[in-house]
Parts: C-alpha cells; sequence; structure tokens
C-alpha cells in the first residue's frame, strides 16, 4: 500500500468509527452503531474535536449535537480529559464551547465555564480549522467565527441546524447517560456506571479508569454505601473493594432482570483515545523516512500502545506480528489489526 494510502486508511476507519458512536448518541447523518461498549462521552468529545478537523459536517454535527445535548456533559471530567493536552488543543474546545454558550441559553453559564479555561486572545499565527484529509489546510475563510477567532482559529461561523436527536437513554451503550438522568454528572454516577460493568473494583483502580481523584471517589463509594445497594469485601490482606447488587440496580434503573439485560464493554477511553491520538502522530512521523525498517519499527510502536489497552477490556485482538517479519508485511498486520480495533467492515481499496 502506497503511503499516503496507508495514513489515509488509518484516518478513514477513525473517521468512520466516530460517525458510528455519535450516531448512538443521536447525530444526524451518521451510520447505524452496532457497537457494544460504553460510550465515554467527554473523551469521545475531545479526540473528535482533533479528528473531526479532516471531516468539516462531522465537527459541526457535534456542535449541534452539544447545543442540543451539552446538558449531559460533566465539566469536571471534561476539564479533567483536557489536562494533559496540548495547548492548541485546549483552545480549540475552548472556542467550540464558547459558540455553545452564546447558541444554548439554558445552558449558557455552564459552557462560559469551560470556554473559560482558556484566555480569549489575539493569537498568532491563527490557525486554519479545517484540513484536507493529505493535511492541507482550507482556504482561509472570507467571514471569519468570532467565536473560534477569538482562541486564535479560522474558519466560517457554524450553521446550527438543530438536526441532533435527544440522547436514547434506553440503550445500553448510553447507560452513562441514564445514571447521569437520575443522580446527575460527577463522580456518584461514573462511580455506579464502573460497579455495573465490573464484578467490583478499588478506589484507585475506579479513579484511574473514570478521571477523578482516589480521594474523591473514595468519598463518594463510602457515601453510596450508606444506601445499602452499595457494598464491600476484602481485597488481600490491607484492601477492601467495593461492588453492588447488580439484581437490584438493574431491577430499578431498566425494569428488567440481571439475566435479561446485555451490559455494554467497560473500555478505559481516557486512555484509548489517547493511545488513538499518539498512533496518529505516529503515522505522521511516518512519512518524514523513507526507510522500510523505520516505518514497521513505528507501526509496532502504534500497535503496541493501543494494544496493551484494548486487550485489558477482554476484546479479542489480532496478535501483534513478530519482530522478523518484513516490512511491507507490516503494514498489512497494521491495517488488519486496526480494522479489528475499529470495528470497520471496509478496507481501503489498493
Amino acid at each position: 500500500m502506497l503511503q499516503i494510502n496507508f495514513k489515509l486508511f488509518f484516518l478513514n476507519q477513525i473517521l468512520d468509527f466516530l460517525w458510528r458512536q455519535w450516531s448512538a448518541l443521536g447525530v444526524a447523518g451518521g451510520g447505524r452503531s452496532e457497537d457494544t461498549w460504553l460510550i465515554d462521552p467527554e473523551s469521545i468529545l475531545v479526540f473528535s474535536i482533533r479528528m473531526a478537523r479532516y471531516e468539516p459536517r462531522l465537527f459541526d454535527e457535534i456542535l449541534d449535537w452539544l447545543v442540543i445535548n451539552g446538558k449531559w456533559i460533566d465539566n469536571q471530567r471534561l476539564r479533567s480529559v483536557l489536562k494533559f493536552k496540548e495547548e492548541e488543543m485546549k483552545r480549540l474546545v475552548c472556542a467550540a464551547a464558547w459558540f455553545v454558550a452564546d447558541n444554548s441559553p439554558v445552558y449558557k453559564r455552564k459552557w462560559e465555564a469551560v470556554a473559560n479555561l482558556c484566555k480569549k486572545a489575539e493569537h498568532t499565527p491563527q490557525i486554519i480549522v479545517f484540513k484536507t484529509k493529505d493535511g492541507k489546510p482550507y482556504p482561509s475563510p472570507q467571514k471569519k467565527s468570532r467565536y473560534f477567532l477569538s482562541y486564535g482559529f479560522l474558519r466560517e461561523e457554524p450553521v446550527i441546524r438543530k438536526m441532533t436527536r435527544p440522547v436514547n437513554i434506553g440503550s445500553s451503550t448510553n447507560l452513562r447517560f441514564l445514571l447521569r438522568s437520575l443522580v446527575g454528572t460527577g463522580a456518584r454516577s461514573e462511580c455506579l456506571a464502573y460497579l455495573l460493568a465490573h464484578d467490583a473494583g478499588h478506589p484507585s483502580e475506579i479513579a484511574r479508569e473514570i478521571g477523578f481523584s482516589v480521594k474523591g471517589v473514595r468519598d463518594m463509594l463510602n457515601d453510596l454505601i450508606s444506601s445499602g445497594l452499595v457494598l464491600t469485601r476484602p481485597k488481600g490482606k490491607r484492601k477492601l473493594e467495593y461492588y453492588l447488587n447488580k439484581t437490584r440496580w438493574f431491577q430499578f434503573i431498566t425494569g428488567q432482570n440481571v439475566e435479561e439485560v446485555k451490559m455494554p464493554l467497560w473500555l478505559n477511553w481516557i486512555e484509548l483515545f489517547a493511545a488513538l491520538e499518539n498512533v496518529w502522530n505516529i503515522l505522521n512521523k511516518i512519512e518524514e523516512t523513507q526507510s522500510g525498517y523505520m516505518r514497521s519499527s513505528k507501526l509496532r510502536e502504534a500497535m503496541e500502545t493501543i494494544s496493551i489497552e484494548f486487550a485489558k477490556s477482554g476484546l479479542e485482538l489480532p496478535p501483534l506480528p513478530g519482530p522478523d517479519v518484513k516490512p511491507d508485511r507490516y503494514e498489512k498486520e497494521f491495517q488488519t489489526f486496526i480494522t479489528k480495533v475499529l470495528g470497520a467492515e471496509h478496507e481501503i481499496s489498493r
């Protein structure tokens, strides 16, 4: 596969994957999603804002979703996901947040708080938001969006169509939204989502997976114990792990027995999206070298990065090829690997 097509293959898989996820959340125009994992709105939002720069329609459909469904976003988790992102990424999210605040009066203060994570100022040079799939910037817009310009970005003013549907909180992949509708956003609903998807968990494990502090998670779990629906049991000599009565919980939140509920797969999307972002960075670096050995080395690094995180979920992935695999074969192995990971059905044509 030619190098430019190889990079395009990964980008197309990512964009198809993101369309499926946002379609499951109510975005118009996406393909039907049959994925079985639990969707993480804060993590997918940040990852999408970066990758949808290569697909403006998806970018603006996400803005449309935020205007309609932005109440579901957890500001504290969003800040946690953004914490270690580069400054340009943070500013782009803040620009989108200011636009949403001005177009969603009911939740104006909520989104202004996100927009204020970055200071509005004149940034030089100003960066064009959208790129073609081969990485070239779109032409500079004639009528610039004041929201994005304030954070150093150039694009036309977004147009909100309000075609987004409300989130279907009855869908198993949207369990987070069901819990947020019951107990609100924050560590409480995140802890419950984790415990419903696992046999049990220790506060440090749960905190790492959901993006809250260990102390905050421990305090919240201790509060939940008083309900009698969250319990503890020994783990090792000095630790306690927390678990819940799934039968009682599922009867309460779904009206079904736990045996009738198809639980979505838990994935640590905070780390997985960071890993996929790293893959994209690696693929961009590959363009800088013509060495087949260096390309295969970078691809192996990319596969190892995401394989570790996806393997934790229990998903069956193709085995990583050994060091004796020839460089040209490595590209084919990587293509198979990414197709399996992202659940794509079609490979790019050669």
